[in-house]
């Protein structure tokens, strides 16, 4: 079973950040999840609120700044003031750290009332991550089933996870329509009989945020492929595998 660091190692340091990213594979996890967002200037960064206000301490959308404009604050939050210092990243930033030491799935985070105005999003993405030469150790997840699907057909080698929370009446027919190569299922909607299915149809399933020891057995016990998790220290302890990695040297990003 998979070990996937929910933000990096976001609860040992300032979550999404280049830190997080190195402690994170310094644990020895298989993969790290991480937010990205649209920015003004038709660029991504990686954060995980549409305000900025938690992390930085100041009001302003995600998507209405440019990427130097959230570049150029520091963010930590109010709980984590001793760890202000560190700055949103890029998304080629995060490429460059993580450089495919583990698989990276990045939450793709769009709001569909801005669809007009964001119509550059999918095509963007599929560019940078061709061009970046990263499709063989990066999952792109969603929420926005329609941006996953638009993904798909703009760059049909990219990896798509599809998550999702809550119970459907047409569950598996959405899954026949978007053809993903992994479910991210909330771990209450998580169950013998999803993960059964799933993998008669050659799907991998990972539930999301597995943060207690009872639910991380659980999961096991069901067969799931990997946890995605705010605690992948306790998780690694929990399957035996604690044996930390060689901490990456800093990258200037």
């Amino acid at each position: 079973m998979k070990v996937i660091a929910h933000r990096g190692a976001g609860a040992l340091t300032v979550e999404n950040s280049a830190a997080a990213l190195r402690r994170a594979i310094a644990l020895g996890v298989d993969g790290i999840e991480v937010d990205i967002w649209p920015t003004r200037d038709e660029g991504f960064v990686v954060l995980h609120d549409a305000d900025l206000a938690r992390l930085t301490g100041r009001p302003g959308w995600t998507s209405y700044l440019t990427l130097a404009e959230i570049q150029a604050l520091r963010i930590g939050g109010p709980i984590r003031r001793k760890l202000l210092g560190e700055r949103a990243l890029a998304l080629r930033d995060v490429l460059r750290v993580v450089a495919g030491r583990v698989q990276l799935l990045l939450e793709l985070k769009r709001t569909r009332h801005s669809s007009t105005a964001l119509s550059w999003v999918e095509e963007r993405l599929a560019h940078i991550l061709t061009e970046e030469g990263v499709l063989d150790w990066v999952t792109v997840i969603s929420f926005d089933h329609r941006s996953l699907l638009r993904l798909q057909k703009l760059a049909p080698g990219i990896r798509i996870g599809m998550l999702y929370a809550g119970e459907w009446l047409t569950f598996w027919e959405e899954v026949k329509s978007l053809s993903p190569q992994a479910l991210m299922p909330h771990w209450a909607q998580t169950n013998p009989e999803l993960v059964q299915r799933a993998h008669v149809r050659g799907l991998e399933v990972y539930p999301w945020v597995v943060n207690h020891q009872d639910l991380m057995r659980q999961m096991s016990e069901m067969g799931v492929d990997g946890l995605i998790t705010d605690r992948p220290a306790e998780a690694l302890e929990l399957l035996g595998r604690r044996q930390p990695r060689p901490f990456p040297k800093r990258t200037e990003v």
